[in-house]
């Protein structure tokens, strides 16, 4: 028999000594990435705040008048909105006759009806 360096223990030690150095070396990798990320001098930090604050103009957008939800809804065979009305439903109905005659009414959720077209 002659002698060998490839055996089974030699390989399996080998594999094993890869995988230690190569969980070191991406754990290193790793921990230079967080310092990168945690080092940031606080009069840079500050100073970026009040320059934003500087440029950015504070707006005010009064939202009251904006309903977040049609009224009535009417819907195509395949489920894609075709028209979303807003308002009072007697109010609606007067002036699209033609679409709550030719639609059928589907479902309501609270004051919000689907119709079908």
């Amino acid at each position: 028999m002659k002698p060998t360096i490839l055996t089974q223990k030699n390989v399996c030690a080998f594999l094993g000594l890869i995988m230690a150095l190569t969980i070191l070396w991406s754990a290193k990798a790793e921990a230079k990435v967080d310092s990168i990320n945690e080092v940031i001098p606080m009069e840079l930090y500050e100073s970026k705040e009040t320059v934003q604050e500087e440029i950015l103009p504070q707006l005010e957008i009064d939202f009251s008048k904006v309903k977040t939800e049609p009224t009535i809804t009417f819907i195509n065979k395949y489920g894609e909105v075709i028209a979303e009305f807003y308002g009072e439903k007697s109010v609606l109905e007067s002036k699209f006759k033609d679409f709550f005659e030719k639609g059928e009414f589907i479902t309501a959720s609270g004051k919000h009806e689907f119709y079908l077209l």
